[in-house]
């Protein structure tokens, strides 16, 4: 059934949690605004409102039950229109198209449909394909002629039984007009907040200090640097070489297909066509960094005795 067109004077209903002001809607319906479906609202107008953050063009409405003169609005597509108006609105006006004569194609289809519909019901045999003699002979012919004739009329095994549709039921796809997050009145929209830090401090912050009070930073300093630094060759590790060498990781991530990493410190032209698109050797060198890479540990534990490492292994 088509949709019917809005106009001044047509009467529509829509839930009561869609009109606007709502204010005024929760006053008169404190408990049930979020599910009655009001009635008999009358369209006076259309314009656009500002509707859940964005502009939408919506009906502008009187509701019977609240008799103070409040022009409502609602967006249209969550008005139903049960009543038209004698004159739509001009950009709801449904151009009338003349009916087209039927084409060729279609009559021709027509016709096939009803031949075929004949077929089906008809009593007497099917005039067979071969023919002249009798299919045992004519099949007995086509094998001495070397071909292959398969007179096995029996359905393949995978279709000998129609398989049952499953029946499944997947709900109703519905658009949501609404957010559950706000419609849920026992989720509260309190702002986040940091534990040790204003938001008048975290303002304030860099990203460098912002991603520090992030960071397990203590983990660092008491576990990967001592433990990385009983492995480590050309000096020990602090914190501040630590995060040059992560912030490097964090850089070459943003790019892709560069396979071969010792291109960051190649002393060739950086070039369009080849290559990385920048140099590292001025933040570390590649020696430094692969120095770094090979004797970083995360933990501070031991490893397991050889004995249980090779039997775990399989060595």
């Amino acid at each position: 059934m088509p949709k019917k067109s809005g106009g001044i004077g047509a009467v529509g209903s829509a839930k009561a949690r869609f009109f606007h002001p709502s204010l005024k809607i929760r006053e008169q319906w404190p408990n049930q605004h979020q599910q009655i479906r009001l009635s008999g609202v009358l369209v006076v107008g259309k314009g656009v409102h500002r509707v859940n953050r964005k502009d939408q063009l919506c009906y502008e409405c009187r509701i019977s039950e609240i008799d103070d003169n409040t022009i409502f609005h609602i967006s249209c597509n969550n008005f139903k229109v049960e009543t038209s108006p004698s004159t739509p609105f001009e950009d709801e006006i449904v151009p009338s198209t003349p009916a087209q004569p039927p084409s060729e194609r279609l009559i021709a289809a027509t016709r096939r449909s009803r031949d075929d519909a004949v077929l089906r019901v008809e009593a007497s045999d099917v005039v067979p394909n071969v023919v002249g003699g009798s299919r045992a002979e004519e099949i007995a012919e086509m094998r001495q002629q070397g071909i292959q004739v398969d007179d096995d009329n029996e359905p393949a095994p995978e279709n000998a039984e129609l398989l049952a549709t499953p029946v499944v039921n997947v709900g109703e796809w519905v658009t949501p007009t609404i957010c559950p997050r706000k419609a849920d009145s026992s989720c509260t929209n309190s702002k986040g907040v940091w534990k040790h830090n204003s938001w008048h401090k975290i303002q304030e912050m860099d990203e460098l200090a912002l991603f520090r009070m992030c960071f397990p930073e203590k983990w660092v300093r008491e576990t990967l640097l001592p433990a990385t630094n009983k492995e480590i060759e050309g000096g020990p590790l602090s914190l501040s070489e630590f995060y040059v060498f992560l912030g490097c990781h964090f850089f070459m991530a943003c790019f892709e297909g560069i396979s071969d990493r010792r291109l960051w410190w190649s002393s060739k032209p950086i070039s369009i066509e080849e290559g990385a698109p920048f140099r590292l050797q001025d933040y570390i060198s590649l020696r430094r960094f692969n120095a770094i890479t090979a004797a970083i540990r995360y933990t501070d534990k031991p490893p397991p005795p050889s004995s249980i490492a090779s039997t775990r292994y399989g060595r």
